[in-house]
């Protein structure tokens, strides 16, 4: 087995960072492992450097560990999907980790030795196209959120959590709600028309901590769909709470106004192109196809850690 750890280079002398890696040092020489430490250089370069490690490496396994967020996870994920060799971990340092939320002992992903120590599970992936999403796709407001919060993170001064706030002020007073989609499932449904939002999940959690997909699971073969009518404001304010707190499907008055289901495929398509946003990163696409693809990716749950919603048998 060889270990990479993966580090972020915008962070790279800080003193938070530097102590990562003499953690990582000790533990690796501690333990006698094989083991590289690798700062990016810039956007998708872990991409680059995971396919140089396959191809060096064809027949050993590498675990790979990366500090970054869902963009990160998502790059790995869409790096080496399928290769029963590559095994992904994540410590978290994004502005949302949205997809480590999804476990129970959350604290065990900073800790050198439970990413070492750590159990490889096997989990689907969403294909978008030709992307793999990891965790989950927003489109309407969501995204037009991420969008915003953007914006402010721009500014050090403003922490992520606070970003995702102001972004979703911004999106809500001064930006318009309602987006033309279509959506065409495998069963003849078709929804055409405009929506507040689609959110389309591997995971549970999107935004920060909403759960937008209350009973999606990462390895069931389906996605979650949760999909809401254009409203007026007030109507949304009355649903953004249930709607943080994945308790909406309970709601008479939110089910009146959304619809949820769980599939396998179905396809999007939209007037003109739209932004999209997949694992926290956007891109524009006029038309979407969306397929699960089953136990396609291997992903280091850190010892002391498990999933927080299993699968009920």
């Amino acid at each position: 087995m060889i270990y990479h750890f993966i580090l972020n280079p915008k962070s790279g002398q800080s003193p938070q960072q530097k102590e990562m890696e003499q953690k990582i040092v000790d533990a690796c020489l501690k333990r006698q492992l094989s083991y590289h430490i690798y700062y990016t250089t810039c956007r998708k370069n872990s991409i680059t450097y995971i396919r140089s490690m396959i191809k060096e490496y064809p027949d050993e396994r590498q675990r790979f560990i990366c500090v970054g967020g869902d963009g990160t996870i998502n790059e790995v994920a869409n790096s080496a999907a399928g290769n029963p060799n590559i095994e992904f971990g994540v410590i978290p340092n994004g502005s949302g980790n949205d997809f480590v939320r999804n476990f129970t002992a959350r604290k065990r992903f900073t800790e050198i030795d439970s990413q070492i120590d750590g159990e490889v599970h096997t989990f689907d992936l969403i294909k978008c196209n030709d992307d793999y999403c990891v965790n989950m796709v927003n489109i309407g407001f969501d995204c037009q959120v991420v969008l915003e919060a953007d914006k402010f993170r721009k500014y050090k001064f403003i922490s992520p959590s606070i970003s995702y706030i102001l972004g979703t002020v911004v999106g809500f007073f001064f930006r318009r709600i309602g987006t033309k989609m279509k959506i065409m499932f495998d069963d003849g449904e078709v929804i055409d028309k405009e929506l507040t939002l689609t959110a389309i999940g591997n995971g549970k959690f999107c935004g920060g901590g909403f759960m937008s997909a209350p009973r999606a699971s990462l390895s069931d073969g389906l996605m979650d769909i949760c999909i809401i009518d254009k409203v007026n404001k007030p109507t949304f304010i009355q649903l953004v709470g249930s709607y943080k707190a994945g308790t909406f499907l309970e709601k008479k008055s939110a089910q009146k106004i959304i619809t949820y289901k769980q599939t396998n495929h179905f396809v999007m398509e939209f007037e003109e192109p739209i932004p999209i946003c997949i694992d926290g990163e956007v891109s524009n696409a006029k038309s979407v196809d969306f397929t699960v693809i089953p136990k396609e990716f291997n992903f280091v749950i850190p010892k002391g850690s498990a999933l927080k919603y299993p699968d009920k048998k």
